[in-house]
């Protein structure tokens, strides 16, 4: 009896021993589950300096093409906003990309600054992101912590929160508040950063084996857990008008320009701490970043410009600048205006629509001049260009509503849809005109519009002659040169 129970008693210390020596798993040691980074912006940021040839006041600036991250221009596109290095002081001046020329060229839209254009000059164009981090936590610990490690730069002569972005790793930013640096972003901070839960922080960096990480930290605080076996996001940068952003890395230095469209790939950790700030090792989880370079995409519209000279809505009985036209208008067509015999003393009135329409980024312009007065064909008489009731020219409009004993001719304008039109009639019983200007060096715009019209634009010429009693008898000509130019 004695033995079975000295045999007991050893079995129960073996297992209570057993039991220190390997305690039962606990439940807060298990990894996150469901781990992912969304950037908003996966593009590399770009990375080049000057090569030979760049001259003060040029617009198109050449890169070297070995020997840096960014050897072609293949990752900038039209609108980018490229830092220039200054050859005088520490920052750098800023030019708006507006043209891509080929791999080694591209063009700003001012001229390069003197100090801006010695070889080697470094050519930066940042790429920032929002990173978007989801997990699922599946332990614990009150009072605890969630760090979350997103690549820095551990490369000789690289800063990892500068503002330059790094090849090794995502930069913080440089800080504005310390005065002139040489990068454009602003730093990560606090404020920048929306936790799942706890207080957020923007830390430095911290090394795993030979790699270098920034620490971004959301402390849940004394007591406080957090859900387990929900989905948590970890939201880093806010929109660059309100905060600031992570800087995306310049193409890796292990990669050849051959390797262009190939991500770059690195790491990120979540891990967890407890209420000591001991590293909970069971709960760390890694993930994976690729950042590459952005496809362009390119097409061309070919410029388009359209003019049409037409009688659409001008036949007889029809009203144009205020004038109800006669019989004789039955007889205007694109190519002509044939006033027939002439009411003498009178106003005869005659018109044509004008239509223009164009793709150009500056729209258009319609000129006219005529090539000679109104002229008797058989004598050379001539019927004088309009002075109005004695106040317009080619250049300025005056009414012209009561002198019809006169011999004088001229034109007015209805615009039905054009953006601007070089005269108004005036409505009503106005009649507002001009002559024509004579010859080409005294061409006059009629119809114009300085942006791309929406639609086709329409305007109506309204033709005016008026022959005295005593005009010579005969068949008077003159020709209207209408010319049309888009501005590309």
């Amino acid at each position: 009896m004695v033995k079975k129970i000295t045999l007991t008693l050893a079995l129960l210390m073996l297992f209570s021993v057993g039991f220190l020596i390997f305690p039962k798993d606990n439940i807060k040691s298990v990894p996150p589950t469901n781990v992912s980074d969304v950037l908003s912006n996966s593009q590399l940021s770009y990375f080049a300096r000057l090569g030979a040839g760049n001259t003060a006041g040029s617009t198109f600036i050449r890169i070297a093409t070995s020997g840096n991250p960014s050897n072609t221009t293949n990752n900038l596109f039209d609108g980018d906003i490229v830092g220039i290095g200054k050859s005088n002081a520490i920052g750098l001046d800023l030019y708006t990309v507006s043209d891509i020329g080929n791999t080694a060229v591209f063009q700003v839209g001012v001229g390069l600054s003197a100090v801006n254009s010695a070889v080697d000059t470094f050519v930066i164009a940042t790429r920032s992101a929002i990173h978007t981090i989801t997990f699922t936590p599946q332990s614990n610990d009150a009072g605890g912590a969630w760090e979350f490690l997103i690549k820095a730069t551990s490369r000789t002569g690289e800063i990892d929160n500068d503002g330059m972005p790094d090849q090794e790793g995502f930069d913080l930013g440089r800080d504005i508040s310390a005065g002139p640096t040489i990068g454009t972003g602003t730093r990560l901070k606090a404020a920048d950063v929306t936790c799942p839960f706890g207080t957020a922080s923007v830390g430095t960096t911290t090394a795993i084996g030979s790699s270098y990480y920034h620490v971004i930290l959301c402390d849940l605080g004394a007591g406080v857990t957090n859900p387990v076996g929900s989905t948590a996001t970890l939201v880093i940068g806010r929109a660059l008008n309100t905060g600031s952003q992570l800087i995306n890395p310049a193409p890796s230095t292990s990669r050849p320009v051959s390797s262009e469209g190939t991500a770059d790939v690195y790491n990120f950790f979540i891990r967890h701490r407890d209420a000591s700030d001991v590293l909970i090792d069971a709960d760390t989880v890694q993930g994976r970043i690729a950042v590459v370079e952005s496809v362009r995409v390119t097409a061309t519209v070919d410029p388009t410009l359209t003019f049409i000279i037409d009688n659409s809505g001008v036949g007889a009985g029809s009203t144009a600048c205020g004038i109800t036209l006669g019989s004789a208008a039955a007889n205007t067509t694109a190519t002509q205006v044939a006033f027939g015999s002439l009411q003498l003393a009178a106003f005869n009135d005659l018109a044509q629509r004008l239509s223009c329409v164009t793709n150009s980024r500056y729209g258009y312009v319609v000129t006219a001049y005529e090539n000679k007065n109104m002229t008797n064909i058989s004598s050379g008489t001539t019927i004088p260009d309009t002075n109005c009731d004695g106040t317009c020219t080619p250049t300025t409009a005056g009414a012209w509503v009561t002198d019809n004993s006169n011999s004088e001719w001229g034109y007015s304008m209805q615009n039905l849809s054009a953006n601007t039109v070089g005269v108004s009639y005036g409505g009503g019983a106005s009649f507002n005109a001009k002559a024509f200007g004579l010859g080409a060096s005294n061409a006059q715009m009629i119809m114009r519009n300085t942006a791309t019209p929406t639609s086709t634009e329409r305007a109506l010429v309204c033709y005016r002659i008026t022959a005295s009693t005593t005009q010579e008898a005969g068949k008077y000509e003159s020709q209207i040169v209408y010319t049309a130019t888009a501005t590309f």
